[in-house]
């Protein structure tokens, strides 16, 4: 059997427990791989998504990792990269029903999880922004730094949640919907204008729609000083404009 055919069928065995052994591969040595894999799996869950595990207990969210790893086929040998869609499998997950919040508790630490992981990538200073002419400013979209993430729920009070988890004061569950920025380790609650301002960047809108979508959130928004801190932070790492200007 070749390597390629041999890893190939490895692979099956791993997802598939009745499929038929080839070659070398031993259906009992098989079983003792693959309960490795799941124990892996639900323990790098465990890293990942230490807010609701922090909330439910050990039990409650290993019971519910292994329900998670079970009806998800890995995709990837990077354990780093699971769970992508682990928090809309808590939003369908029955015994987490009592827990509305979870989900969006899970969206948060996944959130934390990519700004801690991130690649570096090079800042663009504010001064770049002298460089272009005033037509191109009108047009300007900005790429934000990998590192920077945004939670936020419309119904859940995320920041004290994470707080809480972090040694701070008990969290009201009932004291409304929060948004959070997250770069790299540091984070912070932010107001709903913010979010919408660095939310339409991050997903390519023009610097003006951007600074409109805040404002049309609260219209005394501070929209000028919100995105100089994105360039004293450094999370602004391109610059681009519809003619193509790149700095």
């Amino acid at each position: 059997m070749s390597y390629a055919t041999a890893i190939t069928a490895f692979a099956a065995l791993l997802d598939n427990e009745s499929a038929a052994p080839a070659g070398l591969l031993h259906a009992e040595r098989m079983r003792h791989y693959r309960a490795n894999c799941r124990i892996n799996r639900v323990a790098a869950l465990g890293n990942t998504f230490a807010t609701v595990e922090a909330l439910v207990g050990e039990d409650f969210f290993a019971a519910m990792a292994r329900v998670y790893v079970d009806a998800t086929p890995a995709t990837s040998a990077n354990l780093h990269a699971l769970g992508a869609d682990f928090p809309d499998f808590i939003a369908g997950f029955a015994p987490a029903g009592d827990l509305p919040y979870l989900a969006d508790v899970a969206r948060l630490d996944w959130a934390c999880w990519l700004a801690f992981l991130a690649d570096d990538a090079e800042a663009v200073p504010a001064a770049a922004l002298a460089e272009l002419s005033p037509a191109a400013l009108e047009t300007l979209t900005v790429t934000l730094h990998p590192a920077l993430q945004l939670a936020q729920s419309a119904h859940w009070p995320l920041a004290d949640l994470l707080a809480m988890h972090q040694g701070g004061a008990a969290a009201d569950i009932n004291a409304g919907g929060q948004a959070l920025l997250v770069l790299r380790a540091e984070w912070q609650q932010i107001p709903p204008a913010r979010f919408a301002l660095y939310r339409a960047l991050q997903q390519g809108e023009s610097v003006l729609a951007a600074l409109e979508a805040a404002l049309a959130v609260d219209d005394r928004a501070p929209v000028g000083e919100w995105l100089g801190w994105l360039f004293a932070s450094a999370a602004v790492c391109g610059l681009q404009t519809v003619n193509g200007e790149l700095s």
